[in-house]
């Protein structure tokens, strides 16, 4: 590889990971893309031709001109048939690009997803059966081992492991797409409300099965490797969840101590839904204590700032441009929706121009 470019969440998801990954894509133009998703998130981007790609597998880099290869690494936890359904969408996107699956990722099965659907309601799951075909994997039982190598109706993308190291030598510009976000991580998120694993720089390179040859000074001449981190200047979680009388019987997690949750309606905008379980979303201020450790444990050189839109006080979209890029990251790009032509890309300028421009771009495009 000669070039690595990550895009990785700083918060709790659902910052427009899937778009930026489509913009890095259409404009620098990668020839391998590699993804180690699972099916309880979705990935969203419309494309500068007006297409919309809503993806739990494939990343939305499969966009890019210069496509030859399309990787789900070993730490993917695979459903069979939205994949699929995925692959025959794109087909005319992604043309003659070869998509490789490595052996060792999972698949997740029914049994997995009913194993899930009642006690992980307590801390707010989308309940695909993640965590559940994670366990079955770790497992290691020969009779039952949930792993792509053994799954029949992938037989003709599933490489093997020596053909997946041969083709990350064979990328040069490659874009890896992450999924969830650092505030959910097992190992660093509030806990046990998080999602199933990590969610860090470190751990995504590990689950695409990128060498650690390719990214540090060693021996081996590494490749460039630049980490893209996105966020949202409002952070949100996914939804508590409620019974059929309306009592609480799930918590889908705290936030950070400078933090205060809040609603759409009070920043005057609809309620979101989630992508996957189109349940209403929670909201909450910018915090500066979860961005600077994010950045710090996940080395967020250049950073996507959305939903800039959303903030309607000048002295509040100022505070929130300066606590980010005190952190330790730079504003590279803001976005205030959901296509290719709500991407302003502003790394470019010096730190002073830069920061007039977000706030010229805050004024004239979002500010009612």
């Amino acid at each position: 590889m000669k070039s690595i470019t990550m895009v990785v969440d700083l918060q709790y998801g659902s910052t427009g990971k899937g778009l930026i990954a489509g913009w890095l894509a259409e404009h620098e133009m990668p020839d391998t893309i590699i993804t180690a998703w699972a099916p309880n998130a979705g990935h969203t981007y419309v494309s500068s031709r007006g297409r919309k790609f809503i993806h739990t597998h494939l990343a939305n880099g499969v966009v890019s001109p210069m496509l030859r290869r399309v990787l789900l690494g070993p730490g993917s936890m695979i459903d069979t048939d939205q994949l699929l359904q995925e692959i025959h969408d794109c087909r005319e996107v992604i043309g003659q690009a070869q998509i490789a699956i490595h052996p060792h990722a999972a698949i997740v099965y029914q049994r997995h997803r009913d194993e899930e659907a009642g006690p992980m309601t307590k801390i707010g799951s989308t309940k695909k059966g993640v965590g559940a075909a994670a366990i079955e994997r770790i497992r290691r039982d020969p009779d039952t081992a949930n792993i792509a190598a053994n799954e029949p109706r992938l037989k003709a993308f599933v490489v093997t492991t020596q053909e997946y190291r041969e083709l990350l030598g064979m990328a040069d510009n490659t874009l890896i797409e992450g999924a969830q976000g650092y505030g959910l991580s097992m190992y660093h998120g509030f806990y046990p409300y998080t999602t199933s694993r990590d969610v860090s720089t470190w751990q995504i390179l590990a689950d695409c099965g990128i060498p650690a040859s390719m990214v540090m000074q060693g021996i081996h001449r590494p490749a460039i490797f630049n980490v893209v981190g996105t966020a949202r200047t409002y952070p949100i979680r996914v939804a508590n969840r409620f019974d059929t009388e309306g009592t609480q019987v799930g918590y889908s997690g705290p936030c950070y101590d400078d933090q205060v949750e809040i609603t759409f309606e009070e920043i005057g905008q609809k309620v979101e839904l989630t992508t996957v379980t189109k349940l209403p979303r929670r909201i909450f201020t910018f915090s500066e204590k979860q961005i600077t450790e994010a950045v710090r444990y996940c080395n967020a050189t250049h950073t996507f700032l959305n939903f800039i839109n959303y903030v309607r006080a000048k002295d509040e979209m100022f505070g929130i441009i300066n606590r980010l890029e005190s952190s330790g990251t730079i504003i590279a790009w803001v976005g205030t929706g959901p296509t290719h032509d709500d991407v302003y890309r502003t790394n470019h300028l010096s730190r002073t121009m830069r920061i007039e421009a977000i706030m010229d771009i805050w004024s004239t495009k979002c500010c009612k």
